[in-house]
């Protein structure tokens, strides 16, 4: 790691008294309890939870606030053969909800149907554009929007002066004023329910094992004709949304995840099994990896350059043949994305450098007829390159779309609010949310957050890039302790629940050489014990050999292997001049 790099190393502080306890009453390593501590777990029985999620570590259903009040509006309509209409997003997360909802009112005979907005033809989002057009595929009688309709006062309001009903199953941030209608949103005011972080598509699935436990309660399978289904077979889905939508993988997440990562492996369902037969994937080897850099991307892309309504049509195909060649389509989306994505990327990146060479605290990059459905990818990249709040921002036709992503420690969600007069529009999360504007209020806006986000950090600088590093440790301690079914059982990883890290001090460079364009092999030594490292080539220019250095390493998970594998995420100058490894 060069001295100018924005990162810094944070080595998380532990209680070693609750660690060592810990380790004893589970009889595994410090090591593995270090890593557990710093995820909030520290008892055995948290644990347990934690390293073996199951059916059982999900909450009652009925603990979420209007969820009984909901289930008897969605049966007293489906007992009266009322056409139903799920309204979602065009992002996975809405893509997956609304396939689970739909569904499950198709498998009880429901006149029900589905629409997801295209972007080019009818717009995006909840707003009156869409509903327009989602009203000309079907006359409802009640709209179920998922993944979206927690800000849509007006629009709700609307639908229910013409007599339809409307139930919101959604996860965004809640506004000041809420829709006046049935709402299901752990976030909302007046919430109890114990995880309010889950993504959209596990609150439909809470909806979903609502209405089957009533429908048991009551007697209702007879009545519809059909068998009770398996809720566990649904958390395909839910995996898949919950992965796409980077919600921590913590609690009932985490049991979403790793128990959608088994039915996934199954290829139970014809749409997924079709892509992963696409991107070759090996059953033994599917992780969070192959969903969140294989498979959401084909389905993200849909609704970015294409028909999102095709990802639910894929989804919910029975014919393996059909859901193959619906597959081939997602993926000539994919490469349109891509295409259109090389196209901006550099002069996105390009203006972003100026601003951040200007001195801006957030980056906003604004350019005439972008492509509007790819604006979160680059506003991402923005992001990850220079770690300051990014706003992306297509202008068309005199209107101006935007899609931002914040660090840690930068609410951008608090930061549009404060600028709510230069925006007609905005919604979603802290850390990534979209917004529309008038194009002439763009450079209003601009200067306007620059000042915001003056007034929200504080000392007025942009939040620093970390690396949160579990523990310190030597290479012996790592050779002889840690083992590879540690990261089957930590896993699945993402937002909140990375993987391992540990530091290593006064370690002895002895050689380095590189195998490809990606990698290079290097093998590092402390007193008598040697550690082989893959490092990156972004760090080859850190690491030469005869340096003697301080390390953070990750274990690579390489389940074809007797011991585990390191990969190299920083090095440094070593903190300390003794070195016995010579």
């Amino acid at each position: 790691m060069t001295k100018s790099d924005a990162k810094y190393w944070n080595l998380r502080a532990l209680d070693s008294e609750a660690v060592d306890s810990l380790a004893v009453d589970l009889n595994e390593t410090q090591l593995l309890t270090s890593v557990l501590y710093n995820r909030g777990i520290r008892t055995p029985k948290d644990a347990e939870a934690f390293l073996h999620p199951s059916m059982q570590n999900i909450a009652d259903s009925f603990l979420m606030l209007n969820m009984s009040a909901v289930v008897d509006s969605i049966l007293e309509s489906l007992l009266a053969n009322e056409t139903i209409l799920v309204f979602g997003d065009n992002d996975v997360d809405g893509v997956t909800s609304t396939t689970l909802v739909y569904q499950f009112l198709t498998h009880l005979g429901a006149n029900a149907h589905y629409f997801l907005p295209r972007r080019k033809e009818d717009g995006h989002g909840f707003n009156d554009d869409t509903i327009t057009a989602a009203l000309n595929s079907c006359q409802p009688n009640l709209v179920i929007t998922v993944d979206c309709g927690t800000s849509g006062v007006s629009e709700i309001a609307a639908l229910r002066a013409q007599g339809i009903k409307v139930i919101v199953v959604d996860h965004h941030a809640p506004p000041e004023v809420m829709p006046d209608t049935l709402i299901l949103n752990p976030k909302q005011p007046g919430e109890t329910f114990p995880y309010d972080n889950l993504a959209a598509v596990g609150v439909a699935f809470h909806l979903v094992a609502a209405l089957v436990q009533t429908c048991r309660e009551r007697n209702l399978w007879l009545h519809f004709g059909v068998n009770e289904p398996d809720l566990q077979d649904m958390l395909d889905l839910v995996c898949l949304g919950t992965i796409a939508d980077v919600v921590p993988l913590l609690g009932e997440n985490r049991t979403f995840v790793s128990l959608g990562l088994d039915v996934i492996r199954k290829r139970k369902r014809s749409g997924i099994a079709a892509l992963l037969s696409d991107v070759g994937a090996d059953d033994k080897y599917i992780t969070e990896r192959t969903i969140c850099y294989r498979l959401v991307p084909r389905i993200n892309a849909a609704g970015r350059v294409g028909d999102p309504n095709e990802c639910v049509a894929l989804l919910t195909a029975y014919r393996y043949t059909t859901a193959q060649a619906i597959a081939r389509s997602l993926e000539n989306y994919n490469h349109q994305r891509q295409n259109a994505e090389a196209s901006m990327i550099n002069e996105a990146i390009a203006i972003a450098q100026q601003q951040v060479l200007e001195g801006r605290r957030v980056l906003v990059v604004a350019r005439e007829n972008w492509h509007q459905g790819i604006l979160g990818i680059i506003s991402s990249r923005i992001l990850d390159k220079f770690y300051k709040p990014t706003v992306v921002i297509a202008i068309n036709d005199g209107r101006g779309r935007g899609s931002a992503r914040s660090p840690e420690g930068f609410s951008i969600l608090n930061a549009f609010a404060k600028c709510k007069e230069l925006i007609d529009d905005f919604g979603g999360h802290h850390s990534a949310a979209g917004l529309s504007l008038l194009a002439e209020n763009v450079e209003a806006f601009s200067n306007k957050i620059e000042r915001v986000a003056g007034e929200l950090l504080a000392g007025g600088s942009t939040p620093i890039r970390s690396l949160d590093i579990d523990a310190e440790a030597n290479i012996a301690e790592l050779l002889s302790l840690w083992q590879n079914q540690y990261l089957e059982w930590l896993g699945p990883f993402g937002t909140a629940n990375k993987e391992p890290t540990f530091i290593i001090k006064a370690v002895r460079v002895m050689l380095i050489k590189r195998l490809n364009h990606a990698y290079a092999r290097a093998k590092v030594r402390q007193d008598t014990a040697t550690l082989a490292l893959h490092v990156p080539s972004a760090l080859t220019s850190d690491i030469k050999q005869g340096d003697l250095l301080d390390v953070v390493v990750t274990p690579k998970y390489a389940p074809h292997r007797d011991f585990p594998e390191f990969i190299l995420l920083a090095a440094q100058p070593a903190s300390t001049t003794s070195d016995t490894s010579t």
